[in-house]
């Protein structure tokens, strides 16, 4: 997943130490989309080093020493400038290591040749990409599709004598196979931002008083006093300098794949996607899901939303139901999104969630999710409301429809093997992608150790988000990917499932 911010200040009439701090704060609001580094590049033209990069691993506060001032002064001071770049990172390919984090730089002598970038999403061709690479005697230093791309987009500009940037980028859709937005800035001052031809992946733009901004998350935008926004469409970009920006349109959009999940878990709840605010969408979820609600609730029954994704679509859900929607989970704020972390899931629910007893004991809990996935943290919940609440009952509701097909534009679950719902079917269920039944269902239930199971179905998830069927893209619901590469990757996710195998399939 990963997001990305740009800002430029030229004409804005503001200060060059204030960059760092409008970037720090785009970042916060994009924390939902990557816990595992930080980065940001700064432009000054009176600099020796006309862009120049700083980033880390951990959180925004962490990575921008918001426990240090002087710290905190010395970043704010260096890396002072009329524009700038940054980026949160999810890691779906890579290590945990400083070298991973983003923007990555590429250095040249010429200043338009010389740039640095962040990326949003995943490029399906990755390990085809890089065999051409290797091929043709590229010193690969990292193992992700970050440097893959930063190398084709150096590439457009060999032996380029002028600074094309809509030509360099109107290549990138013939080369690269899935999803990918990009903020980039090079040593002329240039800004970039793009959209992949699919719309997989959420970017907004906006200006005000004269500042332009754009990033994944138009709460980004907002909390530095952008509050009209608009979407990218698939396939533009915009190039902003000086104090001026333009929108080109740089690929065709032969269809439109907007991720489903966005709205369903990863975006910021107060952000807008393509004018569809996500709050809303989550909503009107809870809403479509109490229509398949088969129990009728009664003076002991209480809806339980787990936090924070779920709240709204639980809201909905209870007032629909007729029982009082309450707390009885409180998470801690201190602990990151489970499904973003790595290892050991089951410790780092504990971690994260409270039960509070007084709310549970005796209870029939309709716990809400927005989705499972792997399932550990919805069966842990289960389990702790049971054992540690006391709930009479638990019966779990679930907003989005069974993740059934690994994602590869983006999301971390690329297997076959990690996900709940495949582990519950045949090998040739999988592969004839045959419809998701009561068998599957009760599988799950029993896994999850629930008294109920009910998920969302496709139509209440099309419904709830507002766009056709045919504008988004639900691969890991009905395995239907929307570029070649998703398929042939599909093909391998069930070879590896077959064998048992966990290795990550697009790599």
């Amino acid at each position: 997943m990963c997001g990305i911010a740009a800002i430029n200040l030229e004409g804005s009439g503001r200060k060059k130490t204030e960059l760092v701090g409008l970037l720090y704060k785009m970042l916060l609001q994009e924390q939902n989309r990557g816990q595992l580094s930080a980065g940001i590049t700064t432009y000054d033209k009176e600099r020796a080093r006309l862009i120049d990069t700083y980033k880390g691993l951990g959180s925004v506060n962490e990575v921008f020493k918001l426990s240090h001032n002087a710290q905190r002064k010395a970043i704010t001071n260096r890396y002072a400038g009329s524009k700038g770049i940054g980026h949160v990172r999810y890691a779906t390919s890579g290590i945990e290591s400083d070298d991973y984090a983003q923007p990555f730089e590429k250095h040249h002598g010429r200043t338009w040749k010389w740039f640095c970038f962040g990326f949003n999403g995943n490029i399906a061709n990755f390990a085809e990409l890089k065999k051409k690479l290797e091929g043709d005697n590229y010193h690969l230093v990292r193992n992700t599709d970050t440097e893959i791309l930063m190398h084709f987009i150096a590439k457009q500009f060999m032996g380029s004598k002028k600074r094309d940037l809509v030509g360099a980028f109107s290549a990138l859709p013939e080369i690269f196979d899935g999803s990918y937005n990009i903020s980039y800035i090079n040593a002329d001052g240039q800004i970039v931002v793009l959209r992949d031809p699919t719309g997989n992946r959420p970017l907004e733009y906006g200006n005000s008083d004269g500042m332009f901004a754009a990033a994944s998350e138009s709460a980004s935008l907002n909390t530095i006093g952008i509050e009209k926004s608009k979407a990218l469409q698939p396939g533009e970009m915009i190039i902003a300098e000086n104090n001026s920006f333009e929108v080109k349109r740089y690929a065709k959009c032969e269809r439109k794949a907007h991720c489903m999940f966005e709205w369903v878990y990863f975006a910021n709840v107060a952000s807008q996607i393509d004018g569809i605010g996500v709050y809303d969408v989550r909503w009107r979820l809870g809403k479509e899901l109490a229509k398949k609600e088969t129990e009728k609730a009664d003076s002991n029954t209480i809806v339980v939303g787990v936090p924070d994704t779920a709240k709204p679509a639980a809201d909905s859900f209870a007032l629909e139901l007729g029982a009082p929607s309450q707390e009885g989970l409180i998470r801690n704020r201190y602990v990151g999104r489970t499904f973003i972390e790595g290892s050991n899931r089951s410790e780092k629910v504990r971690d994260k969630f409270i039960l509070n007893k007084s709310v549970l004991k005796g209870k029939r809990v309709f716990l809400v999710e927005d989705s499972i996935v792997r399932g550990t943290t919805t069966q842990t919940l289960v389990e702790e409301i049971k054992s540690i609440g006391k709930a009479r009952e638990v019966h779990v509701r679930v907003s989005c429809p069974p993740i059934r097909y690994p994602c590869f534009y983006g999301i971390d679950m690329s297997t076959l093997l990690e996900l709940a719902a495949p582990n519950c079917s045949t090998l040739e269920e999988i592969s004839s992608k045959a419809a998701f039944s009561e068998k599957h269902n009760e599988c799950i239930r029993k896994r999850m150790c629930a008294d109920s199971l009910i998920y969302q179905g496709i139509d209440g998830l099309v419904n709830g988000i507002g766009l056709g069927k045919k504008d988004l893209c639900m691969a890991c619901l009905n395995g239907q990917y929307p570029t070649p590469y998703g398929e042939k990757l599909l093909e391998k996710a069930i070879e590896n499932f077959k064998a048992g195998k966990t290795t990550r399939t697009y790599e």
